[in-house]
């Protein structure tokens, strides 16, 4: 052909291997970044995998947690059906008999069974707050002490719960039944609730200290002690609220409680000691010889000395283990 032919004919051949080189770059990087979206797809899936795994492993932690907490929860309620037997319900009083003098020997029994019921647990375990079956409150011991407190049967006069529910991990559930029965009682001086670290919380802390405000509440003396679930806020208010209370006899663990509102719970209850004479009445020492386990037994107030050699009390005042302190004093002014 021409000399013009063969330009053309060479330009063509220029084109085509100029588009085919462009082609074969452009599905370069199509490949490349199809295989970066598969690398980061594939991670990913690895990290989501990973995610769902740790989830599975807290949840499974959660589970067996749950089932411990239930299985303690069913023990207890167990102990606390069987405590008693399947005698059946509360004998109800007509009238309440007089309370008689006790004699040296009672006193020393029922000293010594504080001893033995009431003493204190240092270990603990944190549990769960799932409430057990209310089914427990129907257990003879629990209708017992909710149906005495109730009917102001004079064993309430001087309550040491621990008679009636010995077992340390009573659940929350019977604590409320039996702080609702107190809550209408007008005949306890003295309530010994120590010792309930799963079934007293924060909860029934405030319970309390509303039970103890109300002017029908007699309750002159208390130990609230071994009652580790608690926060701090709750016993600041406990501390405060005190000082619209009767109680001027007291005891909470030093552990369980900061060493400032120790010395506040102290400086209260000594001013509450003019709102009343219960703690010093002579009238009263029936009730009096059996408020141990105080910071300052009331026993040991000097104007009733006379009193208590008197009516043959005198060995209380030299039992360090009755009265349940290190350190016995014999002053109010001291506590």
């Amino acid at each position: 052909g021409s000399l013009s032919d063969r330009r053309h004919v060479a330009a063509d051949r220029r084109k085509k291997s100029t588009g085919g080189m462009k082609q074969a770059k452009k599905l370069t990087q199509l490949y490349k970044s199809k295989a970066a979206k598969e690398i980061a797809d594939s991670q990913s899936t690895v990290t989501v995998n990973v995610k769902a795994s740790n989830k599975l492993k807290v949840r499974g932690k959660q589970n067996l947690k749950t089932l411990k907490a239930r299985k303690l929860e069913k023990t207890a309620i167990c102990k606390l059906e069987g405590n008693y037997g399947d005698e059946g319900g509360v004998k109800k009083c007509t009238d309440a008999p007089k309370v008689r003098a006790l004699t040296a020997s009672e006193v020393r029994r029922i000293l010594a069974e504080d001893d033995v019921n009431g003493g204190s647990s240092r270990s603990w375990v944190r549990r769960s707050t799932r409430q057990p079956s209310r089914s427990a409150i129907n257990s003879p011991n629990v209708r017992a002490i909710v149906g005495k407190l109730e009917m102001n049967d004079p064993d309430m006069i001087v309550l040491k719960c621990k008679k009636y529910l010995s077992d340390p991990d009573t659940p929350s559930v019977i604590v409320d039944a039996m702080l609702d029965a107190l809550e209408r009682n007008t005949n306890c001086q003295a309530l010994y609730i120590q010792n309930f670290n799963y079934g007293m919380k924060d909860e029934q802390v405030l319970h309390l200290i509303r039970i103890l405000q109300q002017p029908s509440c007699k309750i002159w003396c208390l130990n609230i002690g071994e009652t580790y679930d608690v926060q701090k806020r709750t016993w600041a208010r406990f501390t405060n609220g005190l000082e619209k209370t009767n109680v001027t006899h007291m005891y909470a663990s030093e552990h369980t409680i900061s060493g400032a509102m120790k010395e506040k719970i102290r400086e209260t209850i000594r001013s509450n000691r003019k709102k009343h004479d219960l703690h010093v009445n002579p009238n009263n020492l029936n009730v009096i010889v059996q408020c141990t386990h105080c910071w300052w037994n009331p026993i040991n107030a000097r104007v009733l000395q006379p009193y208590v050699r008197q009516r043959g009390y005198e060995h209380i005042l030299f039992d360090k283990v009755a009265q349940g302190a290190k350190d016995v004093m014999t002053d109010s002014g001291h506590i």
